[in-house]
């Protein structure tokens, strides 16, 4: 049974009820698995990337446009986004849907790995423990059975993104 995972943070008492904060867990690289706190993200989808459309003269982490549900969303590279490789081409790409105070943006990634349930109290300072490019986007970290989770800022990562990456006027 997964509810012996000390992830999961189970309480005594309450069946398999989770206690904690959802967390969804992204695989965003080889090289980096983080966690987005659930309250911030709208969906989760695997799509074809002839369902992005390229947008010429754009940075790199821009991957391109989606039409979501008749709205136009911008789809940016998270590995590339925190310095990591780019993704590679895939025959399908996992996106992640924000709802930001600025709106809908996508981020795309290797995968998602289900979702942890934290207390607060397991969150810790990441000062110290990650690379300068990754400061901005991280509000937190947590080691969760021998491995260090960085929990994402998914508002800091659109008013990145918003601000650096996308001009006024394509917005």
């Amino acid at each position: 049974m997964i509810g012996a995972a000390p992830w999961l943070n189970y309480s005594e008492g309450q069946g398999d009820r989770p206690q904690g904060t959802p967390y969804l867990r992204l695989v965003v690289h080889d090289q980096l698995t983080a966690l987005l706190p659930m309250t911030q993200i709208q969906q989760v989808l695997v799509i074809p990337p002839q369902q992005l459309t390229l947008i010429p003269n754009m940075p790199a982490v821009v991957m391109g446009l989606l039409n979501f549900r008749n709205r136009i969303v911008w789809v940016f590279d998270l590995a590339l986004l925190l310095s990591l490789n780019p993704l590679e081409e895939s025959s399908l790409f996992t996106i992640v849907l924000l709802q930001t105070s600025k709106g809908h943006l996508a981020l795309a990634l290797h995968q998602v790995g289900g979702i942890a349930r934290l207390s607060e109290s397991l969150i810790q300072s990441p000062v110290g423990t990650l690379s300068a490019a990754l400061v901005p986007y991280v509000k937190g970290c947590c080691r969760l059975e021998e491995e260090m989770f960085f929990i994402l800022d998914g508002e800091a990562i659109a008013e990145h993104c918003w601000a650096k990456c996308v001009p006024v006027t394509a917005r």
